[in-house]
């Protein structure tokens, strides 16, 4: 470890530095007489400043670096006033540091309004190379737990970075970063022990973060333009899908239908996309040649399509086919998108069913086949009857007796015009898995648990919700049967076609040798008493060929480092080195303070559904202040675990208790908790009882009434309107709140 030390130009007498080319502009010459500059090299004069050199793994080098306070006036390199002199010989390394700091984006004036001590950590990456992502050390610093005031990244996508090794000029170190953190500033008070450990803690934080994580591609970067295949129905969420877009370097065209609100040609909207194509939507058997036809109809070349709604990934995947660009087959996305096609991947024949009416089902079961005169299908209570097309757990139900069935099958048959699946119901952890596969192969994968609802208890009715109440990452089920999981889930989705890109599957595992129990008011996945004699084994509940849906997407990218919606674009252009990159999660496997947590998650995460109380017009406890942001301001105990929150609902917009059976949803919000999955579960309970949102009777139904103020019950939901296809969006403020995805 290099360490240099620079005391206040009285002292130390600085010599010229030579300028390497860098990320940075170098604007010192014409700049430097500014106003602002002026002010920065002012507050630089007089700090004292050390460096130290780590190299932190064999992808990048660290510079700490500390500015002490001002030891007081000087007046080498300045005049009387504390003006610089223009007659200076050469400036001081302070003025040198100052400057380029400042040239790197960091106001150096603001950071010294008060006396204190200034962190900076310089990152150097060890290699040449080009950008894969632009804002790839803000993805991984997110939830960093040391405050951070700036990320500085310089490098725009695809540019090319020469590397220099470390020198003792720390000016060039500085323009020469990949990137710049600026910590919070430390009290003038600390001591020097203590800095020392301020310095080594974010030191090994930052290699849990970076170790393994590939900045740069070795090969130079092609720039690709992909197409979105509707575009997402407000800014909230469509603003990861943009945001991938931009920092990879994607130029993304929408193609949608006329009227959507990414369609008018504003100096806003171009941030967001580069040219919006109006098609006819109209989800018939033209649809893909229509969509075909616009794409050709734009001047440059579109390299990828995909689309985030599971209504468009059949006709999507006939587009590509169509226009020869990189996809799964048809077949397997036809596969993925019906309920009873994927279901038959993994079960063995007579125990699923598709019924198009309750006339046929009871066609079905008073029928024989075979020479014994078997019937054709003879159901096994209890079993699960669902839309063979369908999303939001809205018309899924669970049977129990046979009187029921009917009604189960009338009630799937009537959403989305779909026939009805009837499959066995499979008692064990629900959970999700999400996969990033290359021909085949997993390059990263995640497993988060879903709690019991409504639909897992012994005595739930065929009325009973299976809406999801939360989800915990990462998951608790025992390593082997992680392994299962995953291993079972890649076979099947590669037996159905699919080789590359991102996949969301929802599984149970049967005889787990796990099971939830509730533990001082916490429920949560404990081992069984007496462990199951058969054994363990996953069962598919279904596919989703896509990344999870915005709810979910975003809190794993704060939990592993992992962001599905630009390993989505990048499988669709075609980009399989750079899928590589964007599949690398955290890497905690050295810190000995897990609580044996997947070492790829920087901490447990519980993500809270929080359901509508009552139906109603909503109103907000303060008009100011959507329920979120109230509840973390009321409850600061809660709010320093509040990775983030999303209110679904304005004042004034209608909401129900349920849709076709699914919850509604008012809310969604994301805890954290570096202690203990324990202790994330408790926080996320806590959130979600202090949750308040105000709804008042509806009054064109009812006459008018006072307010009532209610708090979410335990249970979550999803929100009221359905999708025309399955928009994995949230209805953000902007809209009245809408069926979503997990």
């Amino acid at each position: 470890m290099a360490v240099g030390i620079s005391l206040p130009p009285a002292t130390v007498q600085s010599s010229k530095t030579s300028t390497t080319t860098s990320g940075i502009a170098q604007q010192a010459d014409t700049c430097c007489h500014s106003d602002r500059a002026q002010k920065n090299r002012n507050a630089s004069l007089a700090r004292p400043f050390f460096w130290e050199v780590v190299p932190l793994c064999d992808l990048y080098t660290l510079v700490n670096v500390v500015v002490l306070p001002s030891l007081g006036s000087t007046t080498s390199g300045t005049g009387a006033s504390g003006q610089s002199d223009s007659s200076t010989i050469t400036p001081s390394p302070a003025e040198l540091l100052g400057q380029a700091l400042y040239y790197a984006g960091i106001d150096l004036a603001e950071a010294n309004s008060t006396p204190s001590v200034l962190l900076f950590t310089i990152i150097l990456p060890s290699t040449n190379g080009y950008v894969n992502r632009a804002d790839f050390f803000r993805l991984r610093l997110q939830d960093i737990p040391y405050a951070i005031t700036k990320v500085h990244e310089p490098l725009l996508p695809l540019q090319y970075y020469n590397a220099a090794l470390p020198s003792s000029n720390l000016p060039d170190l500085v323009r020469n970063a990949g990137a710049i953190i600026q910590w919070e500033k430390l009290s003038s008070s600390v001591t020097i022990n203590k800095l020392q450990g301020v310095l080594a803690r974010r030191t090994e934080e930052l290699r849990y973060r970076l170790n393994g994580a590939q900045f740069l591609s070795p090969e130079p970067i092609q720039r690709k333009r992909v197409a979105l295949i509707r575009g997402r129905p407000n800014l909230t969420a469509g603003s990861p899908i943009y945001r991938a877009a931009s920092a990879l370097g994607l130029d993304l065209v929408i193609v949608d239908e006329q009227g959507h609100w990414l369609q008018a040609d504003t100096d806003e909207n171009k941030k967001y996309r580069e040219a919006f194509l109006v098609t006819d939507m109209t989800e018939d058997e033209s649809v893909a040649d229509r969509i075909v036809s616009s794409i050709k109809s734009y001047p440059l070349p579109i390299h990828g399509v995909f689309t985030v709604s599971d209504n468009f990934f059949v006709v999507v995947a006939r587009v590509a086919e169509k226009l020869g660009l990189p996809a799964n087959p048809v077949s397997a996305f036809e596969t993925s998108v019906d309920k009873y096609r994927s279901r038959l991947a993994q079960d063995t024949p007579g125990q699923t069913a598709r019924v198009h009416s309750v006339g046929e089902l009871e066609s079905m079961l008073s029928s024989s086949v075979g020479d014994d005169q078997r019937p054709a299908f003879s159901p096994t209570y209890p079993l699960i009857v669902k839309p063979t097309k369908g999303w939001s757990s809205e018309c899924v139900s669970k049977v129990t007796k046979p009187e029921d069935l009917a009604l189960a099958v009338e009630k799937a048959t009537r959403r989305h015009g779909s026939a009805a699946v009837i499959e066995p119901f499979f008692d064990g952890p629900e959970m999700d898995a999400n996969f990033i596969l290359l021909d085949g192969e997993i390059l990263f994968s995640e497993i988060a648990d879903e709690p019991p609802c409504d639909g897992d208890a012994k005595n739930a009715t065929v009325d009973a919700t299976f809406s999801p109440e939360a989800l915990t990452m990462p998951s608790r089920l025992p390593i082997e049967e992680q392994d299962i999981v995953k291993s079972t889930l890649r076979d099947i989705l590669v037996k159905i076609g699919f080789r590359t890109g991102v996949f969301h599957v929802e599984a149970r595992m049967v005889n787990s040798a796990v099971e939830y129990r509730n533990h001082n008011g916490v429920v949560d996945l404990a081992r069984k008493d007496t462990l199951p004699v058969s054994k363990p084994e996953c069962r598919l509940i279904e596919i989703n060929a896509r990344p999870p849906g915005y709810r979910v997407s975003v809190p794993i990218k704060q939990t592993y480092g992992v962001d599905y919606f630009a390993a989505h674009m990048l499988a669709a252009a075609g980009e399989r080195d750079r899928l590589k990159l964007v599949a690398q999660p955290f890497n905690y496997t050295t810190d000995t303070n897990i609580d044996a947590r997947n070492p790829d998650a920087q901490y447990w995460s519980r993500l809270v559904y929080v359901p509508a109380p009552a139906a109603g017009v909503v109103q907000w406890k303060r008009s100011d202040l959507p329920p979120c942001e109230e509840l973390k301001l009321r409850r600061p105990d809660l709010a320093k675990h509040i990775v983030l929150g999303v209110d679904y609902c304005t004042p004034g917009d209608k909401v129900e208790l349920y849709t076709d059976g699914a919850r509604t949803y008012v809310a969604h919000l994301l805890v954290s908790s570096r202690v203990s999955r324990e202790e994330a579960i408790a926080i996320g309970n806590e959130v979600q009882r202090s949750f308040e949102i105000d709804i008042v009777p509806d009054q064109s139904t009812e006459h008018a009434a006072d307010p009532i103020m209610l708090s979410s019950c335990s249970q979550a939901v999803v929100p009221t309107k359905a999708l025309d296809t399955s928009e994995c969006s949230l209805t953000l403020l902007e809209l009245t709140p809408t069926s979503l995805h997990k």
